[in-house]
């Protein structure tokens, strides 16, 4: 007998060698103006970024760029938002790893907010979401977290006073995930290595887990 689910929505997923070619064209849906948020090393640094980027500009997308590293921060999400929310911006695009895809959904769910994301964060704010956001694309770079897939952000902050928690709404899943396995090739041998443990962790914990179904078991197979 099959179990009784519930499954959220998946983004729109583009999967294959080159895919990421598809995303002058995906943002064209949206406009012609977009925040890009990227990891600070691996990816800025490879000739497949100076190749989008020239793309990009090609299609006539302006593009403006800022970087996260490690987790991102109240304080950081904050900052972007309150430096770009008022200028136009049709969509936001992560590129990078679960950190940068965390901070671009984020972002994307604040830009109609006044307030801080902290307010927002389960366990520590005390708003619930209403899940509005402006376009959010995510183009992962690692295997491991699957925060493009996923509708939490995960948001810390270090310190005496330091939590984990996430920004969660069934609307916060990306509209659309581009996920090239070439993508990967930029990052070093041991983030290659650490973020696929960390996918094969995940996906062996869904399988074991006694809310699993046949559902999840195809998936984490």
């Amino acid at each position: 007998m099959v179990k009784s689910f519930y499954f959220s929505r998946l983004p729109l997923i583009y999967f294959g060698t080159g895919k990421r070619g598809l995303l002058p064209g995906l943002i064209k849906k949206y406009g012609d103006s977009v925040l890009i948020i990227s990891g600070k090393s691996s990816f800025l640094k490879s000739e497949r970024a100076e190749r989008l980027f020239d793309e990009l500009k090609k299609s006539g997308i302006r593009f403006q760029i800022t970087t996260v590293e490690g987790e991102p921060s109240p304080d950081v999400v904050d900052s972007v938002v309150r430096r770009y929310s008022s200028g136009r911006t049709d969509a936001v695009i992560s590129i990078g790893g679960g950190s940068a895809i965390d901070a671009g959904k984020a972002v994307s769910a604040m830009m109609y907010k006044k307030e801080s994301v902290q307010d927002y964060l389960e366990g520590v704010g005390t708003k619930d979401h209403s899940g509005s956001k402006i376009p959010f694309i995510a183009v992962p770079t690692t295997s491991g977290t699957g925060s493009e897939a996923t509708k939490n952000a995960v948001i810390s902050r270090v310190g005496p006073d330091g939590f984990k928690r996430s920004l969660r709404h069934d609307n916060l899943v990306p509209d659309i995930a581009i996920v090239d396995p070439e993508m990967t090739l930029s990052c070093p041998s041991d983030i290659t290595a650490a973020s696929g443990m960390d996918c094969f962790t995940q996906l062996t914990e869904a399988f074991v887990s006694d809310k699993s179904c046949e559902y999840t078991d195809a998936f984490a197979l």
